[in-house]
């Protein structure tokens, strides 16, 4: 498949769960907003791997964040307080791409914000395979203030408890680049793309761990 075909397909992507009629298990909301909505995403490397999705179309979150005066932070806090987690017990990250038609953007041009829940590996493993993946720059930051680093290039975006990381101009790293680090802490290196491994064993482990999880939190209300 070349990368306009894959631009081309990539934009619908969202189309059927923003609309409220998706059927495929990776397009039915677990939590709703009236700004964004939670889902679990397709190739799910590892089981707790959702997605928060603005109800604004934006190419990034970065521009949503503009457009409504929302953080990104501030949407994985509610999400961590829906299900009584801690910061530290999530690792969020973003690709960025700087326009729509880049490899950044994972051949989706719309804004969507990964979250691992409970996740296999911790975030200092993950920012350190993450440095060795790829030659950037990356500074590290509170994660309150993780998008005014961004500036309006292109950037990659990774945080957990109080803390990020970003770098910027990141191009040359290619398509997916989370999705490849996590691949490789999970010793599933050859796993990544998630055209070509939908992992919907993890996509349903995820539902269940959201579903439980928020379980908890109702009964200890």
């Amino acid at each position: 498949m070349t990368l306009g075909v894959e631009m081309a397909s990539g934009k619908q992507r969202f189309a059927a769960l923003l609309a409220g009629r998706g059927s495929a298990i990776y397009d039915r909301p677990l939590l709703e907003t009236k700004d964004w909505i939670v889902a679990p995403t397709l190739g799910a490397i590892v089981p707790g791997w959702l997605l928060i999705i603005p109800r604004t179309p934006a190419v990034n979150c970065r521009e949503w964040s503009r457009k409504l005066g929302l953080s990104p932070f501030t949407a994985v806090r509610e999400v961590a307080d829906h299900l009584g987690l801690s910061m530290d017990e999530i690792i969020w990250f973003e690709h960025g791409p700087a326009s729509m038609g880049t490899a950044v953007g994972c051949g989706l041009d719309y804004a969507h914000l990964h979250l691992i829940i409970r996740p296999q590996f911790n975030f200092a493993d993950f920012v350190a395979r993450a440095r060795g993946e790829a030659d950037l720059i990356w500074n590290e930051c509170g994660a309150i203030d993780a998008y005014a680093l961004a500036g309006d290039q292109s950037y990659y975006i990774a945080g957990s408890d109080d803390v990020a990381v970003v770098a910027t101009d990141v191009e040359a790293a290619g398509s997916q680049f989370f999705r490849r680090v996590a691949a490789s802490l999970t010793g599933n290196g050859e796993a990544w793309n998630y055209r070509h491994h939908p992992h919907t064993e993890n996509i349903e482990g995820t539902i269940e761990m959201f579903r439980r999880l928020e379980g908890a939190g109702r009964r200890g209300c």
